[in-house]
């Protein structure tokens, strides 16, 4: 599978965000893209999933598909989930087929057991962060889109988040938008500028 972005532009209030931008996307590749705030990394990351149109360009799918659309497992910067909501309920909200044992199994592995009964709420902004994190996976998807996904992480909870990224993404596409390309040498960095 390969999906193309060829010559993507996308306006917001008169200004170009996305100028003629290329990109080709692989199986079993991972791809950093790399920018400062406001210079189109979450637009890219948007267009690629189809949630939002380019106003120049195309987006082709390449290769044999079954379906006619393709699903992600997706990590949003502002964050998706529930805050009046546990852990576990945000998680199988995605894909209620996953059992809540392997649900409290995947969420284990970073949250401590007895904090995945309280809301989200009462949780740290990192401890949500990683909760964003399992959700992406336990989706059967066929790529995953992570927009700012280290972000709130200490470096031994980053460490073990790029662990669980590396050890359950399998061979499908991964594409993380990031302001620092730090920790990102798993990646095939592209780098954007304003």
């Amino acid at each position: 599978m390969t999906i193309i972005l060829e010559d993507i532009t996308k306006i917001y209030e008169g200004r170009n965000v996305l100028d003629h931008f290329n990109l080709n996307i692989e199986d079993d590749r991972c791809y950093g893209i790399v920018g400062p705030e406001g210079c189109g990394k979450t637009t890219v990351l948007k267009i690629f999933m189809g949630t939002i149109k380019p106003d120049g360009g195309e987006v082709h799918l390449m290769g044999d598909y079954k379906y006619p659309t393709l699903h992600s497992g997706y990590v949003s910067q502002e964050g998706q989930l529930n805050h009046k909501k546990n852990a576990v309920w945000n998680v199988k909200k995605v894909y209620f087929r996953a059992s809540k044992g392997r649900v409290i199994e995947e969420l284990s592995k970073f949250i401590p057991q007895e904090k995945l009964k309280l809301p989200v709420s009462e949780l740290t902004p990192a401890e949500r962060r990683l909760v964003e994190i399992v959700r992406a996976f336990v989706i059967p998807a066929d790529f995953l889109v992570m927009d700012e996904p280290f972000m709130d992480l200490d470096d031994e909870q980053r460490q073990k988040a790029i662990a669980y990224i590396k050890d359950n993404r399998g061979s499908r596409p991964l594409l993380i938008a990031s302001r620092s390309e730090e920790y990102l040498d798993f990646t095939r960095v592209i780098h954007m500028n304003k």
